[in-house]
C-alpha cells in the first residue's frame, strides 16, 4: 500500500512540474516592449501614430501582468494576461495588422521553445 501511495505522490509531483509557468513568452513580450524592436514591428505593420501608443500600452501592460504572475506562480493569470495581449492587441489593430501582429507573435515563441530542446 505504501508503495502505491509513493508512486501515485510521485506521478502528481511530475505532473505539477511539467505544468510550471514556462518563461518564453514574457521573454517574447519584453523582447517586443524593446523600442528598436517595438519600432520595426511598428514599421511592418504599418500602424500609425496613435495605433503604435496604443499597441505599446497593451504590450507594457501584458509585460506588467506576466511578471506579477510568474512570481506569484499563477498559470491562470499569466494566460489571462497572454489572452489580454491578443485581445488588446486586436482592439487597436486593422484585421490584417493583426494577423501580421499574432503570426510574428506565435511564431517567434514557437522558435523560442523549439531553441530549448535539445539538440
Amino acid at each position: 500500500m505504501k508503495k502505491i501511495v509513493l508512486v501515485l505522490a510521485i506521478m502528481v509531483a511530475c505532473v505539477a512540474s511539467s505544468q510550471a509557468i514556462n518563461r518564453v513568452e514574457s521573454g517574447v513580450i519584453k523582447t517586443i516592449n524593446n523600442e528598436t524592436v517595438f519600432g520595426r514591428l511598428s514599421a511592418y505593420l504599418n500602424v500609425s501614430d496613435d495605433q503604435a501608443a496604443d499597441l505599446k500600452n497593451v504590450i507594457e501592460k501584458t509585460q506588467i501582468q506576466l511578471e506579477r504572475a510568474e512570481k506569484a506562480g499563477d498559470q491562470v493569470a499569466y494566460a489571462k494576461a497572454l489572452h489580454y495581449n491578443f485581445a488588446g492587441a486586436a482592439n487597436v489593430l486593422s484585421a490584417s495588422q493583426y494577423a501580421k501582429y499574432r503570426l510574428i507573435v506565435r511564431t517567434t515563441i514557437k522558435n523560442r521553445y523549439q531553441d530549448q530542446l535539445p539538440l
